[in-house]
């Protein structure tokens, strides 16, 4: 890989806001909603980021293997996490939660808590996503996006026709459930006099 402060258009040895302010230019122009997409190119920003970041926090090597040490040390503002924001953006969910995870429980505002849900809704966690949309309203009231995120959450989750998907990627319903509801209906028609499932 070349170096990641090449990579960043970079002095070696940049200041962690001349890194923060680089990642988020850079992000604006080559992320999949920035002015000029380029998937490729933004993997290597967000290599480079990364590997900066690991130096820094003492992940090491720079590979993902070590996790990401202290990294909430690396942000000193809510508004640092628009770093994490566009990486969510950009279709980086591990990365943006290993962030996420990184920033002591001290340091989480409300705005933590919102990219936390966003970073679990999109990958199907309902109920967990639910939780931190609600936090993030509760620590700041006044923000319509955090309150729109929550709502909009609950009324997926009540409508009927959406079911959380579980952490192993399942739905939570099987052909199993499927049978037992239709031997179910079967039983009830039955009692009414009718009958569902036909045996010859």
């Amino acid at each position: 890989m070349r170096n990641p402060f090449e990579v960043l258009g970079l002095p070696q040895g940049a200041s962690d806001e001349q890194v923060r302010n680089a990642y988020r230019n850079l992000a604006r122009t080559y992320s999949e909603g920035g002015s000029s997409p380029d998937p490729a190119r933004m993997q290597e920003i967000d290599s480079a980021y990364d590997e900066i970041i690991m130096n820094r926090t003492g992940g090491g090597s720079g590979t993902y293997s070590g996790g990401y040490q202290n990294a909430g040390a690396y942000y000193t503002s809510p508004d640092d996490l628009g770093d994490i924001r566009a990486k969510i953006r950009s279709g980086n969910i591990n990365d943006a939660d290993t962030l996420l995870d990184g920033i002591p429980a001290a340091q989480r505002t409300a705005e933590w808590y919102y990219l936390k849900g966003t970073v679990q809704h999109r990958r199907g966690w309902l109920e967990e996503a639910s939780r931190n949309f609600e936090r993030a309203a509760q620590l700041d009231p006044s923000n319509a996006q955090y309150r729109k995120a929550y709502d909009n959450i609950n009324a997926d989750r009540s409508g009927g026709y959406r079911t959380e998907r579980k952490k192993d990627g399942s739905s939570g319903c099987s052909a199993c459930d499927i049978c037992q509801a239709l031997l179910c209906a079967d039983c009830c028609c039955e009692c009414m006099g009718g009958d569902l499932i036909r045996c010859c």
